[in-house]
């Protein structure tokens, strides 16, 4: 029997379903699908902190998070995977630690509950103790705020320069981090025009947040914010870090403006955002 180009068509068409070929990809939207700040307080160390991306399929979990590496605690740093499952309430995790395996025993509402991991390449011992996660909302929305510089004399002379502008969050690919991209914009002369029209480009993992502005001629203005800094004792607002609250909806942080030129020195203060969900 022949069959007309259209005819052989709907032949494969069938046979393909026929054997599963349009079958759904299996989705990966699961309750612990997102991003992940998860804070250990153990028994032989200083809290650490994780932060990365998850996925679940199914029962099972994926993903990757920035190791909670600092001075005082672990030599380890990078990236490593988080695996685990679900079943029911019941969540196990482990996350993979350059060849030193961390066990996360717990529920997934809230996602918490006991750890453990033996001595190995990144502790000098073993350790027990509780840990816990909180889920970031997406970075992604219309914001408003305002860049602070303080100059210390007497009296204090404090200048505001109020901005715009929009962000957003790309996907969740299970990576330690996910990109984020927008647009920023001055909407006060009150100090040097550091900022007429930036476009932004940048990263989140957990809360932390680090932030590129260009002008529009695609130069470098400044960066803001550090990623893998949360287990560092520097790490604040003030400093060296930028912080999105877990909602998504204020973000606050320091920023160092380069001197552009004799009438605009450099200039260093801190950030405020509040954003508009959309």
């Amino acid at each position: 029997m022949k069959f007309g180009p259209v005819g052989l068509m709907l032949v494969l068409l069938i046979l393909n379903t026929a054997c599963g070929g349009n079958k759904a990809a299996t989705a990966t939207n699961g309750t612990l699908s997102g991003n992940w700040q998860i804070s250990l307080a153990g028994q032989a160390q200083t809290p650490l902190v994780f932060t990365g991306f998850m996925l679940q399929a199914n029962d099972i979990v994926s993903g990757n998070v920035i190791l909670g590496a600092s001075g005082n605690s672990t030599p380890c740093t990078g990236v490593s995977p988080i695996t685990g499952t679900v079943n029911g309430s019941n969540v196990s995790l482990t996350i993979d630690e350059s060849a030193q395996q961390i066990s996360l025993q717990g529920t997934s509402s809230p996602l918490a509950g006991q750890f453990s991991y033996n001595t190995g390449t990144c502790s000098p011992s073993s350790n027990t103790g509780t840990w816990s996660a909180v889920q970031v909302q997406p970075l992604t929305g219309n914001f408003e705020g305002t860049f602070t510089t303080v100059v210390s004399v007497s009296p204090p002379i404090t200048t505001v320069l109020p901005v715009s502008g929009n962000l957003i969050q790309g996907p969740n690919t299970g990576d330690s981090t996910a990109n984020i991209t927008g647009t920023m914009q001055s909407t006060g002369s009150n100090f040097c025009p550091y900022i007429s029209q930036a476009s932004v480009s940048g990263l989140i993992s957990g809360t932390s947040v680090t932030l590129n502005l260009y002008g529009p001629n695609g130069e470098l203005i400044t960066q803001l914010g550090q990623l893998g800094q949360l287990n560092n004792g520097t790490c604040n607002t003030q400093n060296a870090c930028l912080l999105i609250s877990p909602d998504g909806t204020s973000m606050t942080g320091s920023f160092n403006f380069p001197a552009i030129s004799n009438a605009c020195p450099a200039a260093i203060g801190t950030l405020q955002l509040t954003f508009s969900q959309t």
